[in-house]
């Protein structure tokens, strides 16, 4: 039986779509191109999730690796900042299945910049704990940042489903014994989810 439910942030409980991000940025369009061949500034991002890089180091070397100045680098991590929209879906989810009884729980890689830019909306009242990479300096999917969460609020694996966007942060779980969903597709995702907990979600649109 279904006790805990552990939700990732970024493409499960707020937006994330690397090719939009990048689509909607109207700011120089070398460092567009240069984020296009390249990815989010290579490693660095990932160091900047755990906690490791700081903000500032980020973007200046993002600036040394794109060749663009130091200014329009932060222009566009603060974009992608403003890009992390609430999907109306999961919240009404995290609501519904709060009522219902079940402890809720994120675990997300992410910037403290970003985690405080986020806490403040209504949708983190209903989380039980939150286990945040930057915080912990630690990141999915390595296996103690799973440990870590188990652990601290004493969860199941064998009682907890962890839904995440990514295939290798859903296969570490699975590895330490935690129920999954891989959430990729949000109409099958939410099905899926209702399907695993054996409920009706009546306050989600499907």
């Amino acid at each position: 039986m279904m006790k805990n439910i552990i939700f990732d942030l970024g493409g499960v409980v707020v937006e994330w779509n690397a090719k939009r991000v990048i689509d909607t940025f109207n700011g120089n369009p070398v460092l567009v191109n240069f984020v296009k061949e390249n990815g989010l500034f290579r490693g660095y991002w990932t160091a900047y999730d755990k906690g490791v890089l700081s903000r500032q180091e980020l973007i200046t070397k993002a600036s040394v690796l794109s060749g663009c100045p130091i200014e329009d680098c932060d222009e566009f991590v603060e974009h992608v900042k403003h890009t992390l929209v609430t999907i109306p879906e999961t919240e009404a989810l995290i609501k519904e299945l709060s009522k219902r009884g079940y402890k809720l729980y994120c675990l997300s890689n992410m910037s403290l910049d970003f985690y405080e830019y986020l806490k403040i909306r209504e949708v983190f009242k209903f989380f039980d704990g939150q286990i945040i990479s930057a915080i912990e300096h630690m990141v999915k999917p390595d296996r103690e940042i799973y440990d870590l969460i188990l652990n601290r609020y004493h969860l199941k694996p064998e009682e907890s489903l962890f839904i995440d966007d990514l295939e290798a942060n859903v296969k570490a779980a699975q590895a330490v014994g935690i129920n999954t969903v891989h959430f990729t597709e949000r109409h099958k995702g939410y099905q899926e989810i209702k399907n695993r907990l054996r409920v009706e979600i009546l306050n989600t649109k499907f």
